[in-house]
C-alpha cells in the first residue's frame, strides 16, 4: 500500500505541481460529433479584482466550481483540504503553504483572509458556514494586501455565490442524505422582475449527527446542525449602471470536543477512563465527561455593490457591507468526568462595516489597472468565564473572567497595474498604503465568591501603525498557449494585543504586525490543441514578527501568550493538471510540495517526558521547547488529489455518470517539539458517485461515498489537557468516517 500511495505522489507531482486547481470551476469537457476534439471550458477567476482566464492571471490560485463542489459534497471550508493540496484546515483554524495563525485573541486578525462575494471577512468563524449555490471557491496562494486587504499575508479564501439571472425563472433543489442523520439539502428560486432586474432566493440545511459519544450519558458530539437563507437582489436600471443587493442569514448548533487518542493505563486519566468504558486508540471516538458541551453560531450580513460603466471602458464599483456575528460556547476543559474546570464559556459578539470604492480600466490594452480606497472597522466584545473545583471541593470555587473590547478600525489606498511593454513581455507593480488603529478595553477579574486563577488585570490600550506593502514582478508569454510570470511580494498582517489571559499588569500587551516577503515563479500552459492545461508554481516566503501564541521571556516569572514569536520561513512547489483522456472522460490532478521550517523563534510549551532533548525548565512548573530550525507542525511535506469524471448517453434523453477522488497526504508531526506520540503517519482518503440523469440536467439521481476505507484521520492531535505523562487527544470530524448517501438533483 505504501509503495501504491508513492507512486500516486509521484504520478500527479509529474502532471502537477500547482497553480491553478481547474479540478474546480467548470472543467466539464463537452461531448461533441464524432471526429470533433472536446475542449476543456474556460476556468474565469476574480482573483484581480476584476473577471478574467485562469490562465492568463499571473497568481497561483486554486479554483473549486460548483459541479465539483456538488460531485464530491464539498459542503464547507474545512473540507477544501481534501482537494487543494497548499490548503489545510483543523479545528484551530486555517493555512495556506502551511502556514496559518492559532491564538485566541480576537485582535490578532487571520493569516489567511476570507473573502465573501467581495466583501472581506475580519474574522475566520464568520465563513465557516455551509457552501449552497455557491459559483466558485478561489484559494489564492502567497501575500494578497494589494488588493484584497491587510489580513491575507499567507492567501486568501474567496467564495462568490450565483448571482440573479435577469429574464429567467429557475428553480434548483440539491437533496443530499447519508448515514448518521446526514442531511446537506438546499433549494434556490430565481425570479425575474420585468426585464431590469431578478430575484434570487435560496435556502439551506446542514445535519449530521454527532460522531462521537460520551459514555457518561449517552450525548453525541462533533456533529452538525445548521441552517440559512440568502437573498440576491440585481437591478440593472440602464446600459451603465448595476446594482446587486444581498442579505443572508445563518444559524449553527455544533458540539466539538476530542477523544482519547492515547492514554497511560496507569495514570489517573487512563484508569478513571477505563472505568467509564473509554478505551484510548486512534480509532476511538469515545470519552467520558460530565461538563457543557457546546458551540452556537448566529451570523447575518448586509452588502450592496454598485458596478458604473463609464466613458472609455472605465468600470466603478461601490461595495458597502455590514455583518453580525454572534459565538456562545462551552466546554469541558478538563477531558474528565468530574469537575476540575468544567466551564470554559466563551460568549463574542462581533460586528463590521467596510466600504470599498475602485476603479477598474479595461482589459485589452497596453495598460491594465485597478486603483481604489477601502475603509473597515471591526468592533468585538468578547467575555470569557473559566470556573471548576479543581478536583478538591463538590462545588466550583475557582474561577476567572475576562470581558475585552475590541475596536479596529483600518484605512487603505492601494493599486495594481499590468503594463505590456511588448507583445509578449508586460510589467506587474502594485502598492497598498495601510493606516491601522486597533484598540483594547481590558479587564480580567475573579468573581465574587471565587478564588481566583489570575490576578486582576485592568488596563485599556491602543496600537496604530502605517504600512506600505508592494508587489513587482514580469509576466512572459513564452508560446500561444504558455505564459510565465516572476513576482515578489511583502504582504502585512496588522497589529493586536495579547489577551489569552495576563499575569503581569505592568507588561505592555500589545503584538506588532506581522510582514511577509514571498517570491514566485509560475508557468501556466494548455496543451493538447485544448485538452489538457498544466500549471506550475515554485514559490518561497519568510514572515517576519510572525504573530503566535508562545512563550514570553520578558515577564518575571516566564508565561504563555500571544507575542511576535520570530520568523517562518516556507518554500516549495505546487501544481495542477486537467485532461480530457477521452470523449466524456476527465482527468484531473494536483500537488504540493511545502518545506516550512520555524526560523529563530521563541520558546513554545513542551512536556519534558515526551521530549527530553530540547525541553529546558524556564520557570516553577514551565517548560519550554526551541523551535527554531525546527519542521513547522501540521505540515505535510507531500500532498495530491486524483479525480476522474465521466459521462456518456446512453440514449433517450438520459446520461450516466460516474466520478472517483482520491486526496493523500505524506505524514507529519502535530507538534513542534517532534513528539513521537503526536506523529501522524501519511493516509489517503477515496471517494466516488455513481448516476444517472437526463442530458439536458433537468434531474440527476446519483449514489456516494465518502471516505470509503473508513480512515481515521485527526484534524488537531495534542497532550490532553490536564492530563498526565502519555495521554494523548484527538479531534476527529465527521470526514474521519466512512459514509454513503443518495443525491437527487432537481432543476427547472
Amino acid at each position: 500500500m505504501k509503495q501504491l500511495k508513492t507512486v500516486l505522489a509521484l504520478g500527479a507531482s509529474i502532471g502537477a505541481l500547482s497553480a491553478g486547481q481547474a479540478l474546480a470551476q467548470e472543467t466539464k469537457a463537452q461531448d461533441t460529433k464524432a471526429g470533433e476534439a472536446m475542449m476543456i471550458t474556460e476556468v474565469v477567476v476574480t482573483a484581480q479584482k476584476r473577471e478574467e482566464k485562469l490562465q492568463e492571471v499571473p497568481v497561483a490560485v486554486s479554483v473549486v466550481g460548483e459541479a465539483d463542489l456538488q460531485r464530491r459534497n464539498i459542503g464547507n471550508i474545512d473540507q477544501l483540504k481534501l482537494v487543494v493540496p497548499s490548503f489545510e484546515a483543523t479545528s484551530f483554524g486555517v493555512s495556506v503553504r502551511g502556514v496559518g495563525t492559532s491564538t485566541f485573541s480576537t485582535s490578532i486578525e487571520p493569516t489567511v483572509s476570507t473573502v465573501l462575494d467581495g466583501v472581506v471577512l475580519g474574522r475566520p468563524e464568520m465563513a465557516l458556514g455551509s457552501f449552497y449555490d455557491v459559483a466558485r471557491v478561489e484559494i489564492l496562494r502567497g501575500p494578497q494586501g494589494m488588493l484584497f486587504g491587510k489580513n491575507a499575508s499567507a492567501g486568501l479564501v474567496s467564495i462568490t455565490t450565483n448571482a440573479p439571472k435577469i429574464g429567467r425563472l429557475e428553480a434548483i433543489t440539491n437533496i443530499n442524505a447519508g448515514q448518521d442523520g446526514y442531511n446537506k439539502s438546499d433549494v434556490t428560486v430565481n425570479l425575474p422582475l420585468g426585464d431590469k432586474a431578478a430575484l434570487r432566493v435560496g435556502a439551506f440545511v446542514n445535519e449530521l449527527d454527532g460522531v462521537l459519544t460520551n459514555k457518561k450519558d449517552g450525548r453525541r458530539f462533533n456533529g452538525n446542525d445548521e441552517w440559512g437563507t440568502r437573498a440576491k437582489l440585481l437591478w440593472r436600471p440602464s446600459d451603465t449602471v448595476e446594482v446587486l443587493i444581498t442579505a443572508d442569514y445563518a444559524k449553527q448548533d455544533q458540539s466539538i470536543t476530542w477523544s482519547p487518542y492515547k492514554l497511560n493505563p496507569t495514570g489517573v486519566m487512563g484508569l478513571t477512563l477505563a472505568a467509564c468504558g473509554v478505551k484510548a486508540s486512534p480509532d476511538n471516538a469515545d470519552l467520558c465527561i460530565d461538563g457543557a458541551q457546546y458551540k452556537n453560531r448566529e451570523n447575518y450580513g448586509f452588502s450592496a455593490q454598485v458596478d458604473w460603466s463609464l466613458p472609455g471602458g472605465l468600470t466603478l464599483t461601490s461595495i458597502s457591507a455590514g455583518r453580525r456575528d454572534f459565538d456562545f460556547s462551552n466546554g469541558d476543559s478538563d477531558s474528565l468526568p468530574v469537575n476540575i474546570l468544567n466551564n470554559n464559556i466563551s460568549n463574542q459578539d462581533l460586528r463590521q462595516v467596510s466600504q470599498e470604492l475602485r476603479l477598474a480600466s479595461p482589459t485589452g490594452g497596453k495598460l491594465e489597472y485597478v486603483a481604489g480606497l477601502y475603509y473597515y472597522r471591526q468592533k468585538t466584545n468578547q467575555v470569557t468565564d473559566q470556573t471548576g473545583t479543581f478536583g478538591v471541593s463538590p462545588v466550583p470555587i475557582i474561577n476567572s473572567t475576562i470581558n475585552s473590547l475590541v475596536d479596529t478600525e483600518s484605512y487603505a489606498v492601494f493599486g495594481q497595474a499590468s503594463y505590456q511593454l511588448t507583445d509578449k513581455l508586460a510589467l506587474i507593480g502594485g502598492a497598498r498604503l495601510t493606516r491601522d488603529k486597533v484598540s483594547l478595553d481590558f479587564r480580567q477579574f475573579t468573581r465574587p465568591g471565587f478564588f481566583g486563577i489570575n490576578p486582576t488585570v485592568t488596563f485599556d490600550d491602543t496600537a496604530n501603525h502605517t504600512n506600505f506593502s508592494w508587489k513587482v514582478g514580469v509576466q512572459y508569454q513564452l508560446a500561444q498557449r504558455t505564459m510565465g510570470y516572476a513576482t515578489v511580494s511583502r504582504g502585512y498582517k496588522g497589529p493586536g494585543f495579547n489577551q489569552t489571559g495576563v499575569s503581569n499588569a505592568t507588561t505592555s500587551q500589545a503584538v506588532g504586525p506581522e510582514i511577509p516577503t514571498s517570491y514566485e515563479l509560475g508557468v501556466k500552459t494548455t496543451l493538447l490543441g485544448g485538452l489538457a492545461m498544466l500549471n506550475l508554481a515554485a514559490f518561497s516566503t519568510k514572515f517576519e514578527d510572525y504573530q503566535a501564541q508562545t512563550v514570553d521571556f520578558t515577564l518575571t516569572p516566564p508565561a504563555f501568550r500571544t507575542i511576535n514569536a520570530g520568523e517562518l520561513k516556507t518554500k516549495g512547489i505546487e501544481g495542477d493538471l486537467t485532461a480530457v483522456l477521452a470523449p466524456g472522460l476527465l482527468v484531473t490532478a494536483s500537488a504540493a510540495y511545502i518545506d516550512a521550517q520555524y526560523g529563530t523563534f521563541a520558546p513554545i510549551s513542551c512536556d519534558p517526558v515526551t521530549t527530553p532533548s530540547g525541553c529546558v525548565l524556564i520557570a516553577p512548573g514551565l517548560y519550554g521547547f526551541n523551535a527554531s530550525g525546527k519542521a513547522l507542525s501540521g505540515v505535510s511535506k507531500w500532498k495530491t488529489s486524483l479525480a476522474a469524471v465521466y459521462e456518456r448517453s446512453i440514449g433517450h434523453g438520459l446520461q450516466v455518470n460516474a466520478s472517483a477522488d482520491y486526496g493523500w497526504r505524506d505524514g507529519y508531526n502535530a507538534s513542534a517539539t517532534g513528539d513521537p506520540n503526536t506523529a501522524i503517519k501519511s493516509y489517503g482518503i477515496l471517494g466516488g458517485t455513481v448516476g444517472i440523469g437526463a442530458e439536458n440536467d433537468r434531474w440527476r439521481l446519483a449514489v456516494w461515498g465518502k471516505n470509503l476505507t473508513d480512515k481515521r484521520f485527526p484534524s488537531a492531535l495534542f497532550t490532553t489537557p490536564f492530563g498526565g505523562k502519555g495521554d494523548y487527544s484527538q479531534v476527529l470530524t465527521g470526514d474521519a468516517f466512512r459514509r454513503y448517501g443518495v443525491t437527487l438533483n432537481l432543476r427547472y
